[in-house]
């Protein structure tokens, strides 16, 4: 917390962030802490997306408290003169990274200049949003781990002769029990058929 993340995060606050960008920096944070304190998977560890919205929410707080004159907040605030966004998919803006991460935290995001210029009000109401949304998420986990748990256990059975995983129907022979059943899945289609 006090090297890595801040080196690594460096910025954070200005940046577009990306599904994809969030994912390699929860797998690269969860791996240093596994190497670091022996942590199983299975444990509970804080999501770096959380900590970029709160890094990210913060930062725009500050922005609006700014003077009008300060180059942060010129360009916060600022619309493109010439120029179009491209047809299809468009790239994501900051804005519309910061509005997302309002949403998921149950900030209105046409009231929350009101609420920044408010600095202490503004860092209890980030803390305590960013918190729920964790808590949202950890729930959210919790609940598709134990739907995974209660789901019955698929009813395959292997068919060993001397050893060797075989198909008992074309007498295959097979190396790996994926190998065996998306056979034997494919056995299942044809007898349909």
């Amino acid at each position: 917390m006090a090297v890595v993340l801040p080196n690594i995060l460096y910025s954070a606050e200005t940046w577009t962030v990306y599904r994809r960008h969030i994912r390699m920096l929860d797998r690269f944070h969860l791996k240093c802490l596994r190497k670091i304190l022996h942590i199983r998977w299975s444990d509970r560890v804080r999501n770096t997306e959380s900590y970029l919205m709160r890094r990210q929410l913060r930062w725009c707080g500050h922005v609006t408290r700014m003077t009008e004159e300060r180059a942060a907040k010129r360009i916060f605030y600022s619309e493109l003169e010439e120029g179009k966004r491209k047809h299809g998919g468009q790239l994501l803006r900051y804005k519309d990274v910061l509005k997302r991460h309002m949403k998921q935290c149950d900030i209105n995001p046409s009231l929350w200049e009101q609420q920044a210029a408010r600095r202490p009000e503004w860092r209890a109401l980030v803390n305590s949003s960013v918190k729920g949304f964790e808590n949202r998420r950890l729930l959210e986990l919790d609940a598709r781990r134990d739907e995974l748990k209660a789901r019955p256990p698929a009813a395959i059975s292997y068919n060993y002769v001397n050893g060797v995983l075989s198909c008992p129907q074309c007498v295959r022979v097979f190396k790996n029990k994926i190998g065996y059943i998306s056979h034997m899945r494919a056995h299942q289609r044809q007898n349909r058929s």
